[in-house]
């Protein structure tokens, strides 16, 4: 029998949440997009089509920032406080996000462990079924010209796990954004102590291992507080450079930028409600235009809920 590593025994000692420190997200959350996208978000041939785009190419210039920035402000605060000692704070205080994960691959009946560098990939999502400040980013001139989509985040991860990730090429997950400074720290901090409370000698690159990893994951979560309005959930993807021929990925303009992208296909029943957003301007308009859609749904196979934004705005 093979020895166990040094890594795995140490892990042994870890909590759950200092290895697994995110909590998938379940329930229901919001694509919004412009009125322009319906064709290619929902008419296609291959059902429900959202775009997963990279995250260093996103229009958030801090993207993937903050998890570096908390992490040496934990370690100062840690330190500072006493709660680690100096030679635990010389240990990590210059950790860097990992650049490689690990996925286990299924191919030829066999499932085995493959490490590579990865690219993380991003499809966003709102909490808030119905928010000004989302529907803000669809307006042209005094019109709201945007949609949500009401989609079941278990369905979603399932329907693409099923259709696009048979073998295990991809890591996906969907969690909640993390806007709060304290909350970024206190989730940083919870981790470093229980590394510390375990940590011997010998144990060193187990205990960078396993904060680079932490800080590589948490890039798609920390946003600045300024954002909070998005109340954003967000499905992320790594995928790993060996793998990368068996997703398409593309090229979109926006801005003077190029940004890589997934074209993700889904089951036409994750969808459970559209919600067509506000400043139509009289009821019969916002009646005729709800018959339209569920004409549309039903014809290309949705069974979705219509419904008209009650936010009382006329431009």
């Amino acid at each position: 029998m093979v020895g166990r590593s040094l890594l795995d025994r140490f892990t042994e000692k870890l909590e759950f949440e200092t290895v697994m420190p995110l909590s998938p997200y379940d329930g229901e959350v919001y694509h919004y997009s412009s009125l322009g996208n319906v064709n290619s978000i929902l008419l296609g041939k291959k059902g429900l089509c959202l775009w997963a785009s990279r995250i260093d190419c996103l229009n958030d210039a801090s993207e993937g920032t903050l998890p570096e920035m908390r992490f040496a402000q934990a370690c100062d605060e840690l330190k500072a406080d006493g709660r680690i000692d100096g030679r635990f704070y010389e240990l990590i205080r210059d950790v860097r996000p990992n650049r490689t994960g690990l996925v286990l691959y299924t191919a030829s009946g066999k499932t085995r462990p493959v490490r590579d560098e990865f690219k993380t990939y991003v499809t966003s999502f709102s909490e808030d079924s119905d928010a000004l400040a989302m529907w803000n980013y669809y307006s042209k001139g005094s019109r709201y010209e945007g949609i949500n989509i009401g989609i079941s985040s278990c369905r979603l991860l399932s329907s693409l796990n099923s259709r696009q990730n048979q073998h295990g090429a991809v890591m996906a997950l969907m969690v909640k954004v993390i806007y709060d400074e304290r909350e970024q720290l206190e989730l940083i901090e919870r981790v470093l102590l229980d590394l510390y409370e375990n940590y011997e000698q010998g144990y060193e690159n187990s205990v960078r291992y396993h904060i680079g990893t932490l800080l590589s994951n948490l890039k798609p979560v920390f946003k600045y507080a300024c954002f909070s309005h998005e109340k954003e959930v967000r499905l992320f993807i790594n995928v790993y450079r060996k793998f990368e021929s068996e997703l398409r990925i593309e090229y979109r303009t926006c801005a003077g930028y190029v940004i890589p992208y997934i074209p993700l296909n889904f089951d036409r029943s994750v969808v459970s409600r559209i919600t067509l957003g506000p400043g139509l301007e009289s009821d019969n308009q916002k009646a005729v235009q709800k018959k339209v859609v569920e004409e549309m749904l039903m014809n290309h196979g949705y069974q979705a809920v219509v419904a008209q934004s009650i936010i009382p705005v006329r431009y």
